[in-house]
This record gives C-alpha cells, sequence and structure tokens, in this order.
C-alpha cells in the first residue's frame, strides 16, 4: 500500500515564515553591533599603529615630535594659491614609521568609519553633521591664498621638495583622524616671540613673529602627562580645540562609533545620535575610546586636570 505525500499546509508555512523573521529581527541588530565593534577595534588598532609611529619619530628625531605641517614658505602666517602642504601623516610615511602606502582607504591613517567627504576641502565645517566624519588628504594644495578656510584641493605628484633619498614623495595619505595642533595659520602674529606649545605640536615655520623668529619644532619634554594628552582622534584635520563635542559650530572631532545615545540643540534643532565616541591616541602611544561627554570640552586648564587632557603643559 502506498501512501500519498503532501506539501506544507499555509498555516505551516506562515508558522515557518513567522519563525525566519523573528530569527532575523534578533540576529540582524546582534550581527550590527557586532561589525560595529570590528569596526571600532580595526580603527583603535590603526591608532596604535599611529601611536608607536609617534614615539618612534621622536627616538630618530633627537627627541622632537612631528610638525602637524611645514610651512611652504617658512617666515609666512598664511599659505598662498598654489602652495602644497606637506602635513603630519605623509612626513610619518615618508620617513618609514608609519607607511601610508597601502592605498587611500586601506592604510592605518583611514578609521573604517570614515565617510567619503573631504572635510575641509570648502573651508571651515560650519553645522555640518557629516564633515567632521570625513577625511582631509596629505598632502593638500591651498587653492587660494589663506588659512583654514581657504579652499585646497590634492595636488599633483610628485611634490618638489618633499622626499628623501629614494626620490619625491609620491603618495596621497587619506587621513580619518584628528591632530591635537596648534594651527593659527591664516591669523598674523601679534606676539614678539612664538608662546610655548600647548598642543601636542605646532606648524613649523608659521610667522614672522615681533622679533623675527618662527614656530620651532617642539620637544617631547614639553609634555607634561604623556599618558593623558590625547595626540590624534576620529575627525579631520587640526587644531579648534575650543569645539570639540557634537552640536558645536566647526567642530573637526568625529564621533563615528556607537556609544551611550545622546540628544544635542544642533544649529537651532535637536539631534539624536548614538555615534558618540571617539578613538583616540595618546602621546605614550596607547590608544583608547573616549565619549563624547568625557572628551576635554576646550583647552582650559580646569578641563585638562583629568585622564584625557588636549593640553600639552597640564
Amino acid at each position: 500500500m502506498t501512501r500519498k505525500s503532501h506539501g506544507f499546509t499555509l498555516i505551516e508555512l506562515l508558522v515557518v515564515v513567522g519563525i525566519i523573521a523573528l530569527l532575523m529581527a534578533i540576529l540582524l541588530p546582534t550581527l550590527g553591533r557586532a561589525r560595529e565593534r570590528a569596526r571600532t577595534t580595526r580603527c583603535l588598532a590603526n591608532l596604535h599603529s599611529i601611536g608607536q609611529g609617534l614615539v618612534a619619530y621622536q627616538g630618530l628625531n633627537d627627541g622632537y615630535v612631528v610638525p602637524s605641517f611645514n610651512m611652504p614658505q617658512p617666515g609666512t602666517f598664511q599659505a598662498a594659491a598654489g602652495d602644497v602642504v606637506d602635513g603630519w601623516a605623509a612626513i610619518l610615511d615618508r620617513d618609514g614609521v608609519v607607511p601610508g602606502s597601502q592605498g587611500p582607504t586601506n592604510n592605518v591613517f583611514f578609521c573604517p568609519n570614515t565617510q567619503i567627504i573631504d572635510g575641509m576641502a570648502g573651508g571651515q565645517t560650519a553645522y555640518d553633521q557629516n564633515k567632521p566624519q570625513g577625511y582631509q588628504d596629505w598632502p593638500v594644495q591651498f587653492t587660494q591664498a589663506g588659512g583654514d578656510s581657504a579652499t585646497k584641493q590634492d595636488p599633483t605628484l610628485p611634490i618638489a621638495g618633499f622626499g628623501d633619498s629614494n626620490g619625491p614623495y609620491v603618495h596621497e595619505i587619506r587621513c580619518g583622524y584628528w591632530l591635537n595642533a596648534t594651527n593659527p595659520i591664516g591669523t598674523a602674529p601679534t606676539t614678539q616671540a612664538p608662546p610655548l606649545c600647548t598642543a601636542y605640536t605646532q606648524s613649523v615655520g608659521f610667522g614672522p613673529y615681533g622679533n623675527g623668529s618662527v614656530m620651532p619644532l617642539v620637544r617631547s619634554t614639553n609634555i607634561a602627562r604623556p599618558q593623558a594628552l590625547i595626540v590624534a582622534t576620529d575627525g579631520i584635520y587640526m587644531g579648534r580645540q575650543s569645539v570639540v563635542r557634537i552640536g558645536e559650530q566647526n567642530r573637526r572631532i568625529g564621533y563615528r562609533h556607537p556609544g551611550r545615545t545622546l540628544t544635542v540643540s544642533y544649529n537651532g534643532s535637536s539631534i539624536t545620535t548614538e555615534f558618540t565616541v571617539t578613538n583616540s591616541v595618546f602621546a605614550d602611544g596607547h590608544a583608547e575610546s573616549i565619549n563624547n561627554n568625557d572628551f576635554p570640552h576646550s583647552n582650559a586648564p580646569a578641563e585638562n586636570n583629568g585622564p584625557c587632557s588636549i593640553l600639552a603643559t597640564q
């Protein structure tokens, strides 16, 4: 006697579909969180490599830290149209302490959560929420005279005068990290001599000051607490230490990693985001994650007494 086989009934199919949908609803957020954790881990590994390279650079350069950039025309306070600025990431790559030549987005200077936005190409970030999540290419060419607010573009490679014994420099480093640097480019000096650098580094050759001098290289001995001083973090370009938190105008710090959900006033309206964590590397070479509320609110001394500081002398 043969038995007739039969397929699933409609109710059975609906039950199976319901179970699959339930499992997907449970698993997809978990997979998304796991993917974000992996990106955060990769970003921290990038910054750790950069931190070790910064320490190595000091050892190779008599205790001096890497410049944020060298003024293309030393003794001037702004770039001229057509000037090419080298940049700290390109300097570290050129000198072989942090190789960055694996491609624009496949190197340790590029956070995996970086948005493909040239954050400073048109000048300041203003109230744009996305620009601080972007990148800064190094070297960079100024297309008009000025400072941070001037328009910029990628230069034509190789760059004359910026290379080593192996020949002209031919890389373009797409950098997704902000540098803690004194960066007054575009504003004429008003003091007799360069002030003490209160950031990790500064723009070497900026000037001239009243006595004819320019901003010098910075020694690592200038750093009071290497274990607390933030050198670089998620973001773009450098400077603007007075506007570092979500919701502030012309912010350059990029909070690219998920943390505690935050609602802030932003250019007259409210925004809510869970991307409230920035990964940072410190002057002693270690890297860690910092929540928006824990990042120093400015470079004022009272803001920089804790475990995280952007003030080198505090």
